[in-house]
């Protein structure tokens, strides 16, 4: 009877070692989730600031701006290349902020790497 007892707590560990792992697998698929949402996002602003609207009267093309984060600061779009001046680390611009700050996500993402939040003067252009 002891030996059954063994067999079937060696089971139960290697199944919870099993799960483990698969979770920690789930939790890679969770940020590249989040990174292609943050993708199409870019992609769906860049539609907007390219659409135009004709003005009847006119016959003037007027472009649309639909939030502040449409407007470029200080030179920069969203899907540019930027460099980080404080530790020289690529990055690609996601979003621009109301306040004035740009959010970027890291061009090669590993364990430490996260989006940043930064003033638009501590980014250099690529």
């Amino acid at each position: 009877m002891e030996i059954f007892a063994y067999i079937l707590a060696l089971i139960w560990s290697i199944l919870c070692l099993i799960l483990f792992f698969k979770i920690l697998g789930m939790t890679n698929n969770v940020e590249q989730l989040a990174q292609e949402v943050h993708e199409l996002k870019m992609v769906l602003v860049q539609e907007q600031t390219k659409a135009k609207v004709v003005v009847s009267k006119e016959q003037e093309e007027i472009s649309l701006v639909q939030s502040p984060s449409d407007i470029p600061c200080d030179d920069l779009y969203i899907g540019d290349k930027v460099k980080l001046k404080s530790n020289g680390k690529l990055y690609k611009v996601v979003d621009i902020e109301e306040n004035g700050n740009v959010r970027c996500r890291p061009e090669k993402i590993g364990i430490f790497d996260k989006f940043v939040s930064v003033k638009g003067s501590d980014l250099i252009k690529v």
